[in-house]
């Protein structure tokens, strides 16, 4: 066997063993966008009172829907292994870097919730954003860590790091998508300044009164907005009755 053969066969090799891993890191992936793409769609029609048209949601919609903490998870965890197996960063450092994002996370969740002060609902929406970003952030981090202590047999994984992972990073996997499919109910339920789009349904329903929340299949779910959350209404029509869809883009500020 020729020196160009053998090299040949040793990139082969190495490539049909990082398939399996590639495969395995992918639908690991899948299924924690699946988990979370699903907690926040079930918080979020919760909020709105329709806990019924969770279960209408595809399983493609859950994962567009965790796309960006997905996104996050995937690239914290790769960057911050790259830095760990060059040595540039220890992995207590990372595990600092972890804590640092949790506390952040916590406080921006805690802050959309009210705790530190009333705040509107788009606000509160953009701060459940920002704390579930960071919870991504941890996680990704969490799990370079693990891998890195795997890999360095002379760092095993200390008490402390399994209670962070414990008590902080796995509760956060379930209070970030709740927390954030909330605020965007709450968002989405203003009658003043919801983004839903107005619609113009089908002769059987009132113009203006309607929005639509989300398209399932050749189905659309609409709600009527109403200042108490008890008395909103929702419907679910087929989409060819929809005559038209109003714009979501707002008009732009009136200059002084």
């Amino acid at each position: 066997m020729t020196p160009q053969t053998e090299q040949m066969a040793s990139s082969i090799g190495a490539w049909l063993e990082l398939l399996p891993r590639a495969i395995a890191a992918i639908l690991s992936l899948s299924a924690l966008g699946y988990f979370v793409g699903w907690r926040e769609a079930n918080s979020y029609y919760t909020a709105l009172g329709a806990a019924w048209a969770a279960a209408s949601v595809s399983p493609l919609a859950l994962l567009q829907l965790s796309a960006n903490t997905i996104v996050t998870v995937a690239a914290a965890a790769f960057f911050s292994l790259i830095l760990v197996l060059e040595k540039k960063v220890s992995l207590r450092n990372l595990s600092r870097f972890c804590a640092a994002c949790l506390g952040i996370a916590g406080i921006f969740l805690a802050a959309s919730q009210g705790l530190f002060g009333y705040a509107p609902p788009s606000r509160a929406h953009i701060l459940a954003s920002v704390g579930s970003l960071f919870f991504a952030i941890s996680a990704g981090v969490t799990l370079s860590e693990l891998i890195g202590h795997i890999r360095q047999s002379s760092q095993p994984i200390s008490s402390g790091h399994l209670w962070l992972i414990y008590w902080f990073v796995l509760p956060g996997m379930f209070w970030a998508p709740d927390r954030l499919g909330e605020a965007r109910a709450l968002r989405d339920a203003e009658p003043l300044s919801s983004p839903l789009p107005v619609v113009e349904p089908d002769a059987s329903l009132q113009p203006s009164d309607w929005r639509l929340v989300q398209l399932v299949g050749d189905k659309a779910i609409l709600m009527m907005l109403t200042d108490e959350a008890q008395n909103r209404r929702f419907r679910m029509v087929e989409v060819k009755d929809v005559k038209a869809f109003g714009s979501m883009l707002k008009p732009p500020a009136a200059k002084k």
